[in-house]
């Protein structure tokens, strides 16, 4: 009875908060499991995108913590997720939250890329079922990213951000490159084809201007840019050739927001998130083409 009382080690609040995103990943993954297919045409591309997706999250976090491995408790019925696109918004916002607020840097990346490819999973079902059902809705514009975690998403910097001049510069240089690209497209192009391609060159060439009218920050534009006949010879090329400066525009914004601080994090995703959209949106409605890896601006898995 004079024995004290035994001191248990306690997990610090990195650990506490992988096993919570390893938590939400099992999750996305028990209702793919569950649903086994079945559902609306949004949760059946989501299932689709996510079932490749979500190990591959779950892996990177270092799987799923078990207590007691060698214990087989029979799980409650509720506690067995069956809604599919409930158990990624789940995820999408959880890691958002808590990206924000990591202390770890290593953490911090895995969260923030892990939300943006939630958000855009969540996004493109939504964007194929619309397709699907016929609905009307424009090929090129500038997508928000919607999320809780972000009241007030923007592609753009705020005043006072600390993203340094030089990578605004090289930012905004990006984009301009996308706008000549987008220029040839349109010249090579007839009809509707062409007015999507010019409508995506207004977007590009708004941003970089946006970039370059920033405090301090260089401009780089120049009035031509290198690209082959081959990138633009017929309309498969075409669509091909804005897939691929969209999902790099992506990949460039992703790399940024993995590693920059909470309050450059809003912007940063918000801008992958419109590119790796408009590349997603350029494709067909089938989650086969589906551009966004499963941890953006970390690694590309399924980019090219």
């Amino acid at each position: 009875m004079e024995t004290p009382a035994p001191q248990w080690p306690s997990p610090d609040a990195v650990t506490v908060m992988r096993d919570d995103a390893a938590q939400r990943e099992q999750a996305v993954i028990d209702a793919i499991a569950t649903a086994a297919g079945a559902g609306t045409p949004q949760a059946v591309v989501i299932a689709e995108i996510e079932g490749a997706a979500a190990p591959q999250r779950l892996e990177a976090l270092g799987g799923l913590y078990i207590a007691y491995p060698d214990s087989s408790p029979t799980p409650v019925a509720s506690a067995v997720p069956t809604d599919v696109v409930a158990a990624v918004t789940a995820a999408r916002d959880g890691h958002l939250a808590d990206a924000l607020v990591a202390q770890d840097a290593d953490l911090a990346s895995l969260l923030t890329a892990a939300g943006l490819s939630h958000a855009l999973s969540s996004w493109f079902a939504i964007w194929v079922d619309d397709q699907v059902a016929g609905e009307t809705q424009p090929v090129v514009e500038e997508r928000l990213l919607s999320t809780p975690v972000i009241p007030e998403p923007s592609l753009l910097p705020a005043e006072g951000s600390t993203t340094d001049e030089e990578t605004l510069s090289e930012l905004g240089l990006a984009h301009d490159q996308a706008r000549y690209a987008y220029e040839v497209l349109a010249a090579r192009a007839a009809e509707d084809e062409r007015e999507q391609w010019l409508a995506r060159r207004a977007l590009q060439d708004a941003r970089a201007q946006s970039l370059v009218d920033l405090p301090g920050v260089e401009d780089q534009r120049a009035a031509v840019y290198v690209l082959s006949p081959e990138q633009s010879g017929d309309s498969a090329q075409r669509v091909a050739t804005a897939i691929e400066i969209e999902n790099r525009l992506g990949a460039a914004y992703a790399a940024l927001a993995a590693t920059a601080g909470a309050g450059e994090k809003p912007w940063l995703l918000g801008a992958a998130f419109d590119a790796y959209a408009q590349a997603a949106a350029f494709g067909e409605p089938t989650d086969s083409p589906y551009p966004v890896p499963a941890l953006p601006g970390i690694e590309s898995v399924g980019s090219d």
